[in-house]
């Protein structure tokens, strides 16, 4: 508690009213209660979960960015074109 900083926060007036009546309640300070629900709402955005979210939506992005940059042309499956490649690699090999 000795590293507390101080912060400046508007909230609305049912909001400074509810959590008053809960630190009221739990016989604890609306300070002790914003930290805890500040702490509980950082952890909760940084779930593993959270973060494949995060990162399927930036992926997403990236696509979109893509394929307009390409004027709507996708680009070609990677599975598709490695076994292109393959086969063309083995008709190489074996003189087809």
């Amino acid at each position: 508690m000795d590293n507390l900083q101080r912060v400046n926060l508007m909230l609305e007036r049912r909001q400074r009213e509810a959590l008053e009546r809960i630190a009221r309640k739990k016989g604890r300070s609306v300070s002790d209660l914003v930290r805890e629900y500040v702490t509980q709402g950082i952890q909760n955005e940084n779930t593993p979960q959270q973060e494949r979210l995060e990162a399927l939506e930036n992926a997403r992005a990236l696509t979109k960015r893509v394929l307009k940059r390409r004027g709507g042309v996708p680009l070609s499956d990677a599975v598709e074109v490695i076994d292109q490649m393959r086969d063309e690699r083995d008709d190489e090999l074996l003189g087809n």
